[in-house]
């Protein structure tokens, strides 16, 4: 990934040593903080730094898993459609291995009805959501590997995603810095009752990257996840899932 941009920034929150390190051996412009300031700050703070029109998010709990060295085609296609103003925001988070935890698939899935809003999300587990939603997600003409839909259907995330960068910057720009007073970590929350009054654009394909904590998490993370579908079936994932010792042990891991 790092082969097809020579501009490449990261933003460390509460920056160490052994993070200059990384960023150095790596070719990364770095950036940092003594504090978390929230992703939404950071992601102002590196938009405002970079230097080519179109920037692509990653947090640090994404994988990359498609060679995109060999097959750039899913992120040339997603430039194109920015570039002609079809689309405003591309986003990237595998369909096929999404990862966990996937608070859509947790939660939208199974509740569309009550989650219109998040209805996009229903990629993750429907090959052809459009046909369920024709009036809601379509293919896009010009790219027909690309599924699309309107902000009104699709969240507001921070999970990798594509932009225009100007378009960021003016649209998404003061909201990143408006931050929750009660978790600055979080800026879906402060975004998501605008953003889903809006017309916005949004399109994903496959996907090129998995939800993965490469420092914890792993097999136990997987272990605690298993029950999941049988607690959905009996009806009991949402006391569960609520429950002081579980939250802790998701925490955890």
């Amino acid at each position: 990934m790092l082969n097809i941009t020579d501009d490449k920034l990261i933003y460390f929150q509460q920056i160490s040593k052994k993070d200059i390190k990384i960023a150095e051996q790596y070719g990364l412009q770095y950036y940092g903080s003594g504090k978390n300031i929230g992703i939404g700050a950071a992601y102002r703070f590196l938009a405002e730094r970079a230097r080519h029109p179109y920037i692509l998010y990653l947090q640090n709990d994404f994988q990359l898993i498609h060679d995109v060295n060999n097959n750039p085609s899913e992120l040339t296609d997603g430039i194109e459609l920015l570039s002609q103003h079809e689309i405003d925001v591309v986003l990237y988070r595998s369909r096929s291995r999404p990862g966990e935890p996937n608070w859509a698939t947790d939660n939208v899935r199974g509740n569309e009805e009550r989650w219109q809003s998040h209805l996009f999300n229903s990629l993750y587990w429907m090959e052809n959501p459009e046909q369920a939603y024709p009036d809601k997600i379509l293919r896009n003409a010009a790219k027909p590997n690309f599924l699309q839909t309107t902000a009104r259907y699709m969240n507001y995330t921070d999970n990798p995603a594509l932009y225009r960068r100007d378009w960021l910057l003016e649209t998404l720009g003061d909201y990143f810095t408006a931050n929750d007073p009660h978790d600055i970590t979080w800026p879906e929350r402060v975004i998501q009752p605008w953003w889903e009054t809006q017309g916005f654009r949004i399109a994903q394909a496959e996907g090129l990257f998995e939800h993965i904590r490469l420092d914890r998490g792993g097999w136990q993370r997987r272990l605690i996840m298993w029950p999941v579908p049988l607690l959905k079936a009996t009806g009991l994932y949402d006391r569960v899932r609520t429950m002081p010792l579980v939250q802790s042990l998701k925490a955890k891991l």
